[in-house]
């Protein structure tokens, strides 16, 4: 299988936080994906979710904030890898915010 570099801005509202089941040190997020948008230079494998729901695994320790609870907002980039969505594990700072309500700026 080839291996398509890709990245996804996703935005959108936690529906579920379960630790993931195979990748240790990463919870899986349910998404209502609310908006998607693409990142300059990459495919984007990821923007057909847009209006849906998408599991995306996301390192535990930066969803460890007691925000990151069922109804809160979540910007993240994700790229699509054999095993599902997963968000950049290190992030650049300001390319990953979780907020309460509605209020991710």
């Amino acid at each position: 299988m080839q291996v398509i570099e890709n990245l996804t801005r996703i935005r959108g509202l936690i529906l579920r936080r379960v630790p993931h089941p195979s990748r240790a040190g990463y919870d899986l997020l349910t998404l209502q994906v609310n908006e998607t948008q693409v990142v300059d230079g990459k495919a984007d494998l990821l923007g057909r979710h847009m209006g849906g729901t998408l599991d995306v695994a996301v390192r535990s320790e930066l969803v460890q904030d007691t925000l990151c609870s069922i109804g809160a907002n979540v910007d993240l980039r994700a790229k699509m890898t054999p095993d599902g969505a997963l968000a950049e594990p290190h992030p650049e700072p300001g390319k990953f915010a979780i907020a309460a309500g509605t209020d991710l700026g």
